[in-house]
């Protein structure tokens, strides 16, 4: 009996060592493959990695080439907008160029037919003026010698009369400012006002003939676009429908900004209607 109470106890003392190598073995097993699965992981991390320092590498690259691509933009751009600025003048420079040829063409013209004796049309003038004029003929004043008054005054002289209606007067005050001050800065302005006398009387060829040697020998005057204006009148006048037209749109080019442009612009209107 005593044999078998030690084998009972022994029995008893083996298990719990036993047991308690079994858990940890399996604690062991547990760590090692928890560590497997975390170097997996790494690996794949790593891997990740990899290929996301080969993107930005490539994405670096694909920036220099295009700050290179904004570089040549950049300076393509600068001359292209160099280019555009230089356009304005030289389209400017064509426009004066033609407008030159065309009114030496019409002036050419002109003395062509006078070498034939067809002479330039006549200006229309209404009967009525005509009575008017016979009956309440315009009292001139003598015209003073040129050097007794100053430039200002003969020109203020002839501008007054212009007011008047004395156009006759007027513009042979404006003529004697011309001849005697060609210098004087006011001198494409008497041109100009020699020309609405003219006008005025509705000798429209001679205001053409006026108004065209304002444009070339002033083409910076501060009356060019009136003299453009009351040259496509006076062209509207004479029923030259396509010439009025032609200098209406050139003085809004040339213009845009003045009010004659404006006026220009209702002309057109008017006569693309007839």
């Amino acid at each position: 009996m005593f044999r078998s109470l030690a084998g009972i106890l022994a029995l008893v003392l083996c298990f719990p060592f036993s047991f308690g190598q079994d858990r940890s073995k399996k604690a062991y097993e547990l760590i090692y493959e928890d560590i497997q699965v975390l170097k997996k992981q790494l690996f794949v991390l790593e891997e990740k990695l990899d290929r996301n320092a080969a993107d930005i590498e490539s994405l670096k690259t694909q920036v220099r080439d295009l700050q290179s691509q904004v570089k040549l933009l950049q300076a393509d751009q600068g001359n292209v907008q160099e280019s555009i600025k230089n356009v304005p003048s030289q389209y400017q420079f064509l426009l004066d160029k033609i407008e030159r040829v065309n009114l030496l063409l019409a002036k050419i013209s002109e003395d062509l037919l006078t070498m034939k004796g067809g002479g330039p049309a006549p200006a229309p003038v209404s009967g009525q003026a005509d009575k008017e004029k016979a009956a309440a003929p315009v009292q001139k004043t003598p015209v003073v010698p040129s050097t007794s008054l100053s430039p200002q005054e003969v020109y203020n002289t002839a501008y007054g009369d212009y007011l008047k209606g004395n156009f006759d007067l007027a513009t042979d005050g404006f003529k004697i400012y011309r001849d005697n001050f060609p210098d004087s800065p006011l001198a494409d302005n008497a041109l100009y006002w020699i020309g609405e006398c003219s006008f005025s009387q509705r000798k429209f060829s001679e205001a053409i003939d006026e108004f065209n040697d304002l444009i070339l020998d002033y083409p910076q005057g501060d009356k060019i676009a009136a003299a453009y204006l009351k040259k496509g009148l006076s062209l509207a006048e004479l029923r030259r429908k396509d010439e009025a037209l032609v200098v209406f749109k050139l003085l809004i080019s040339k213009y845009p900004l003045e009010e004659e442009a404006r006026i220009a612009q209702e002309k057109i209107k008017e006569l693309s209607v007839k």
